[in-house]
């Protein structure tokens, strides 16, 4: 988004402005996540498989 800026208004200076609360929510959302997940992709399960040959 670009916004004006000045007294007369106008518009010879622009000011880029980035929101950034949806970056913030988006990387709450990823960090929640990799909480939830991490332990359960390092959990294991012990297994009596048979012997091969």
């Amino acid at each position: 988004m670009a916004m004006m800026t000045g007294a007369d208004g106008s518009g010879d200076e622009l000011l880029a402005d980035i929101n950034t609360t949806p970056l913030i929510d988006v990387m709450l959302v990823l960090l929640i996540m990799l909480i939830i997940t991490i332990p359960l992709t390092t959990h294991s399960l012990e297994m009596a498989l048979p012997a091969p040959g």
